[in-house]
């Protein structure tokens, strides 16, 4: 009976343990990573550090998988991801007709880090809220009906 409730107590003690060193190291919060759809601007430089890609086995959203591959790509060392890409793909099994796909560049600033927004990118919060891809997100891609003068309607001559 010691035995067992030996064992039961050095069970809990290390159980209790593990919890605690989780605690201790917080999780990164991929919120404000970054993604561009082509390259940041010369000015920032970088280092590419892997080929990222996040696909979802059925049907789905191309929003489902993006906060997976910030976090493949924090976990490879990058800062960002670069040449970002979602969309469907054909699968090859007939139930897995089209799936959604995301990839991208995962690189790691070698200069101080960008303002994501200022920089051209769109921060994964960004992408998750407006469900646009980096680039689109608060760009008008043309003019408000609002904003441009409708045209005076001509009237043919009177006869």
């Amino acid at each position: 009976m010691n035995k067992i409730s030996l064992c039961c107590i050095l069970s809990l003690a290390f159980l209790n343990t593990a919890s605690a060193a989780e605690d201790v190291a917080p999780a990164s919060d991929p919120s404000n990573f970054c993604f561009f759809a082509s390259v940041p601007p010369a000015e920032f430089p970088y280092k590419v550090i892997k080929k990222v890609k996040v696909a979802k086995g059925t049907y789905g959203g191309v929003s489902e998988l993006v906060g997976e591959l910030a976090q493949r790509a924090k976990a490879e060392g990058g800062d960002a991801i670069i040449n970002y890409a979602g969309s469907q793909r054909f699968g090859l099994l007939p139930w897995r007709l089209v799936r959604p796909v995301v990839r991208g560049e995962s690189i790691k600033w070698t200069g101080a880090a960008p303002d994501c927004e200022k920089a051209g990118g769109s921060t994964l919060t960004t992408i998750i809220s407006t469900n646009k891809a980096p680039g689109q997100s608060g760009q008008a891609d043309a003019p408000d009906a609002s904003e441009t003068p409708a045209p005076a309607p001509e009237t043919a001559p009177a006869k």
